[in-house]
């Protein structure tokens, strides 16, 4: 019933909507959720760590019945009590679609999550119902729900890449903004601007030599010419000062990694590379100062200007040799970043927020 009130109301959407493949999807996790929620479901006790091919008496029936009764193990019966192959593998799709790492290991974080009540798990799904954001009805967008630290490409309303992401602290100032923008260029082995108030609250502390051993250097205005000044103690309390500025050169140490993809906007945000590749593997990645980074900026990059010719070899080479350069997208390409709780993927698998923010 649902579904079909939806449906109907999406008859008459507007170009720029919420993506009616989703919400027919969320309706129909909805209905789903809602079930499991009357009857409820039986959670995982405490115990050890269960690593893939390990026997638990306690937990491990527990778990084959509680993914059971969300449909991850399909029809299977709930039955032994060893994490076999296909225990693990349920397991870590079900723990990649609650924001843990995909391990298959049954730890304290797993056994939290998925102990969540089937009932609230369906008002998540029953929010984010209403606050999908408007996305393009056609054609390629990008949405970054900053609640699941996650970023997802589109085309035509299809879902067609998706990966992880770290997005801002939550710290005043450091929380990623929601809005949406266009993407209009990317720019490879980018120089790091470093915001004055980041250059002197957490970079001139470490000294001139730590600074000049990372790429950072000293100039008057942040341009690809400008005149590099000595990186001296002097200098410093110039840039504290507000008299010299910060930047970090480009190359694999670089804040930004090797490419950023560009949307220019009041709040100076971006997606982009990073060389700390050991945050994805995190479960909590509000980790940034606001801008968006990317598990897989070369996959993103080829999807980006893949209608323009681009391969991944291209986007690779493009990061890894040269001069710091721009390349226009061809026509931009819509983004929305926004915060919301559930989001139902092409097969009907619902992924549920981390909630960064405490927002929701």
């Amino acid at each position: 019933m649902i579904a079909r009130a939806l449906a109907l109301l999406l008859v008459a959407a507007p170009a720029w909507a919420a993506p009616p493949d989703a919400h027919v999807r969320l309706a129909d996790a909805l209905g789903r959720y809602g079930r499991a929620a009357l009857v409820g479901w039986d959670g995982v006790p405490d115990g050890p760590l269960v690593y893939p091919g390990q026997t638990d008496a306690a937990q491990v029936p527990a778990l084959r019945k509680r993914l059971a009764a969300e449909g991850a193990l399909g029809a299977a019966a709930p039955t032994g009590d060893t994490l076999d192959d296909a225990l693990a593998d349920a397991l870590r799709q079900t723990q990649r679609r609650l924001g843990l790492d995909g391990d298959g290991i049954l730890g304290p974080n797993t056994r939290a999550a998925l102990n969540v009540p089937a009932s609230q798990r369906a008002d998540q799904i029953r929010q984010s119902l209403g606050r999908l954001p408007a996305v393009p009805a056609s054609g390629r967008f990008v949405l970054v729900n900053v609640a699941e630290y996650r970023v997802r490409a589109f085309e035509d309303g299809r879902e067609v890449l998706a990966m992880k992401a770290v997005v801002g602290a939550d710290e005043e100032g450091h929380r990623t903004p929601l809005f949406e923008d266009e993407i209009e260029y990317a720019t490879f082995r980018p120089f790091w601007n470093v915001p004055t108030a980041i250059a002197v609250a957490e970079l001139v502390p470490d000294g001139p030599a730590a600074l000049a051993a990372g790429g950072y250097q000293l100039v008057r205005q942040f341009s690809p010419d400008a005149e590099v000044h000595e990186m001296t103690a002097e200098n410093l309390q110039r840039v504290v000062g507000g008299h010299l500025l910060m930047r970090q050169a480009a190359g694999p140490a670089n804040a930004l990694g090797l490419v950023k993809y560009m949307f220019p906007n009041g709040h100076n945000v971006y997606l982009h590379d990073t060389p700390a590749k050991g945050h994805f593997a995190r479960d909590e990645r509000a980790l940034s100062h606001g801008c968006v980074r990317l598990e897989d900026p070369v996959a993103f990059g080829a999807w980006l200007f893949g209608p323009q010719g681009w391969t991944d070899d291209d986007v690779r080479l493009a990061m890894a040799e040269g001069e710091s350069r721009r390349v226009d997208l061809d026509r931009r390409v819509p983004v929305v970043l926004a915060y919301f709780s559930a989001w139902a993927d092409d097969e009907g698998a619902v992924w549920f927020a981390r909630d960064p923010y405490g927002l929701l």
